[in-house]
């Protein structure tokens, strides 16, 4: 199964905003350098937290990112929803066989405990703050 990384390089990525908050923006290359990849991979990525309203830009000489808002007031869900697909899991990739009794009803035997699932990820990714990660940050 394939796993993305998104979730964890945004946390990482606008901790280096929280720990900076109050000092100006802060360039893609600072926080690339942070998280260990390409200045391009962290546009895009900041991009997509702009568009959730997460982190703000600032352009020009001296430009970057800023947090859209307090870091109290991101949670981890937000981010999640921010830079990952709506659903954690994912059915067949293509469709299962019909005439199989057990693809049939594989869909809709795992609709609700996958549910559930996500329901209870999100939940919890709700209880932790992005001022909490920053203030664990030694």
């Amino acid at each position: 199964m394939l796993s993305s990384s998104r979730f964890v390089v945004a946390i990482h990525a606008l901790s280096v905003l929280a720990r900076n908050a109050g000092k100006g923006p802060v360039c893609s290359t600072v926080v690339a350098s942070s998280v260990h990849t390409n200045p391009v991979v962290i546009r895009r990525l900041m991009g997509e937290l702009e568009r959730a309203k997460l982190v703000r830009s600032v352009p020009g000489r001296g430009g970057g990112f800023v947090l859209g808002r307090e870091a109290a007031g991101i949670s981890l869900a937000d981010v999640y929803r921010a830079v990952e697909d709506d659903a954690v899991f994912r059915m067949h990739k293509l469709d299962p066989n019909a005439e199989c009794p057990i693809a049939a009803q594989m869909g809709k035997i795992l609709a609700t405990p996958l549910k559930a699932a996500e329901a209870a990820m999100t939940m919890s990714l709700s209880r932790t703050t992005l001022d909490d990660v920053a203030a664990a940050i030694i």
